[in-house]
């Protein structure tokens, strides 16, 4: 089909189309093979069949020299990829942070003949970092949200001249952290791809060891420095001083909540605001404190939009997540924008729960060190005052208490004893029977006979409506319970029975309390009950020492004993009392004719009678016999007769067997009739003798040849 001549012709073709396609690769050798074709028809004008072989012939050789031109190239592309990865590979170990990681990712990929940038994946959102070409910034950022919204690496054209792009992830932890674009002319081939991705496997690798040294390094630190601290407001402090230092933050604080506010626990400033920064938001009661307080949740602010001095906040809870409250809060704050990137989340999620195991500890210790303290003055100080530091120990200990009352069994009924944030005045009438408490207590009564703690929230019911079923109708105590939210009721249990009933209240937060409030409430009521149980026998030894068994009045030696308080009270505070001694009359005649027994029940009937006819702060007493007196507390002496006849009246009420009682009184009032215990016993006794020998019950002030004789007797 071919002359010798056109076979050595077209071996001088191939060898020129083969030189091309190996020297300048496949379209530059089949343009030549289609015009060398074309020239030798033209010269030659061979046939149709010789034409197509010629053809054939060129375009064959064409492919194939630039087959073994792309074999060459990719033979001598290897080593260089290698030794570029092997060198990006130790850049990226030499990188001790994530911000030097990312910074050094672009001079690493430059030998490549790419356009870099690189985006930081902040709060699911991508922001520039770096990029080598800003006017690229739009065309490379719109492939690097392609690779964020896949998941995964994409290859693709971009650009008005249809450069070749690619977007490659980074990730820390199994999470992108970033996002590596390029930009180039040619093509991302299967070695460039290659490449590519294992460089972000070693750019990921190194990223999730860096966060993982600096979380190991961060909580080397917080063991040992926690360990040595030996109370919680150290450990705060100390834990505080660490994290600002490790993330770089000027400003830091971690509070603790106590009912409707946050207190302090540490504050650290590297250098001081010239405003209060943290007050504002811990203020707000719908700012970022009170948020997560309520949910639990960290709150991770990158730029403030109110006018502070700082920019950026972060707010993330302390201790374990399964409470129902944040009870402890960490904040930290800069003067600038930070970037609280999931790195330096996970960070601070780690250090907070490590944080929060050690606080758990030293919270312990307290309460412990707290009963301690509380058993060593059970010993040394009077039971009221024991009762008062028991309840403000558990309002302070127990979480979610604003407020609280404890009540005391005295016989068959409980009676309030110490509150906090109520009148105690105003609920010391008040009383109930064990009744009351189990319809306020509200659960099966096996739970209040084995002293288990109970939670009422006013979201589940009606605290308000408990409470009057409960009460008799005092509306007195219906409306202390109109502002609680939440209650928490601890049955104080000693050897099978409730010795007193401990109310803890808050009026802010209807989930106030929780399992931990329960946990430290069924530790809380074990020693208290030892200790409540200790003060009650130790008051009604006292009682029964200070105590007429007859008519259950205070005795001689008690009324000594108020005697020389209410003086020295009156004289630091410069203020009247009254001192009234009676004396009965008719109670000889009751004895004689019908009885001691019948005296007995005369003598407990006028100790009814003045209790019932007495204020709360009136000291009663019954000075042996038939003799009784009463001390009034801030009391004139117009006032003082007013209640003396009122007395006297009450006892002539009195019939016992027919025969009816009377009274003498007589009556003294510091310090205008006597500055001294001494004088005023006298001088009320012979007021008493004087109105007896008048017939009266009672001297009055408008009688000048007695009262004011009398008064005027004294030396």
């Amino acid at each position: 089909m071919l002359g010798w001549g056109e076979i050595f012709q077209l071996f001088g073709f191939m060898l020129l189309v083969g030189a091309l396609g190996a020297g300048y690769g496949l379209l530059p050798s089949l343009f030549t093979a289609l015009a060398l074709a074309a020239l030798n028809f033209w010269l030659n004008h061979p046939s149709a069949a010789s034409s197509l072989w010629v053809l054939l012939a060129l375009g064959a050789t064409a492919l194939i020299s630039a087959g073994v031109r792309k074999a060459l190239q990719q033979q001598q592309e290897t080593p260089h990829q290698l030794a570029l990865l092997s060198h990006a590979l130790q850049a990226l170990l030499a990188a001790n942070r994530r911000e030097q990681l990312l910074t050094a990712i672009p001079r690493l990929l430059e030998p490549l003949g790419v356009q870099v940038g690189v985006w930081g994946l902040q709060h699911r959102e991508l922001r520039l970092h770096y990029i080598s070409d800003p006017r690229e910034t739009e065309t490379l950022e719109q492939v690097a949200m392609q690779a964020h919204a896949q998941g995964a690496a994409v290859y693709t054209r971009c650009g008005q001249s249809l450069h070749s792009c690619a977007a490659i992830p980074l990730y820390e932890r199994n999470r992108m952290a970033a996002v590596v674009c390029l930009k180039r002319r040619r093509a991302f081939g299967p070695r460039a791809r290659d490449y590519l991705e294992q460089f972000a496997q070693a750019a990921s690798s190194r990223l999730t060891s860096i966060i993982e040294q600096a979380e190991a390094h961060l909580m080397h630190q917080l063991s040992i420095s926690l360990v040595a601290a030996d109370s919680v407001t150290a450990l705060a402090e100390r834990a505080l001083a660490l994290l600002t230092s490790a993330l770089g933050i000027q400003h830091g604080i971690i509070l603790q909540q106590q009912g409707s506010r946050m207190r302090i626990l540490a504050r650290l400033d590297v250098q001081q605001p010239p405003d209060d920064c943290w007050q504002a938001l811990i203020s707000d009661s719908q700012g970022p404190f009170w948020t997560v307080y309520r949910t639990g949740q960290p709150i991770f602010i990158d730029q403030l939009e109110q006018n502070l001095s700082i920019q950026s906040i972060a707010v993330h809870p302390i201790g374990v997540s399964d409470r129902p409250r944040a009870r402890v809060l960490l904040g930290l704050a800069h003067p600038q924008p930070y970037p609280w990137l999931p790195c330096t989340q996970d960070l601070l999620a780690m250090a907070c729960r490590s944080i929060g195991l050690a606080l758990e500890g030293a919270i312990a210790r307290q309460r412990l060190e707290r009963v301690l303290e509380l058993s060593h003055k059970a010993a040394l100080e009077d039971s009221e005052s024991l009762y008062q530091q028991v309840l403000t120990s558990a309002v302070e200990l127990i979480p979610g208490a604003e407020a609280g009352s404890l009540l005391v069994r005295k016989g068959e009924r409980f009676h309030f004893q110490a509150v906090v944030g109520y009148d105690l005045e105003s609920l010391q009438g008040l009383s109930f029977s064990e009744q009351d408490h189990l319809k306020w207590y509200g659960q099966h009564p096996a739970g209040w006979y084995a002293g288990e703690p109970r939670l009422l929230s006013s979201e589940q019911a009606s605290i308000q409506e408990r409470s009057a079923s409960s009460s008799s109708g005092q509306t007195n105590l219906i409306a202390h319970t109109r502002c609680i939210q939440s209650n928490l009721a601890v049955p104080v249990l000693y050897q099978g029975s409730v010795l007193a009933l401990l109310n803890l209240d808050n009026f802010h937060d209807p989930w106030a309390f929780g399992s931990d409030s329960l946990e430290v409430a069924r530790f809380f009521a074990t020693p208290v009950a030892a200790l409540l149980h200790q003060a009650h026998t130790r008051q009604s030894l006292a009682e029964a020492a200070l105590s007429d068994a007859l008519t259950g009045l205070a005795n001689r030696r008690a009324f000594n004993k108020f005697f020389d308080e209410e003086l020295a009270r009156s004289r630091r505070y410069q203020q009247a009392f009254a001192l009234l001694v009676l004396d009965l009359q008719g109670f000889k005649t009751i004895n004689d004719q019908l009885g001691h027994a019948s005296g007995d029940e005369a003598l407990v009937q006028v100790a009814q009678a003045l209790q019932k006819t007495s204020r709360k702060s009136d000291g009663l007493f019954r000075l042996g016999g038939d003799e009784f007196a009463a001390i009034l507390p801030r009391t004139t002496t117009d006032r003082a007769i007013h209640v003396a006849r009122r007395y006297a009246k009450a006892i002539q009420a009195i019939r016992i067997g027919g025969i009816p009682l009377g009274v003498n009184i007589g009556l003294a009032v510091y310090p205008q009739d006597g500055t001294s215990k001494e004088n005023l016993l006298h001088l009320a006794d012979q007021r008493m003798y004087a109105a007896k020998a008048q017939g009266v019950s009672v001297l009055s002030q408008d009688n000048p040849a007695s009262y004011k004789t009398l008064s005027l007797a004294i030396p």
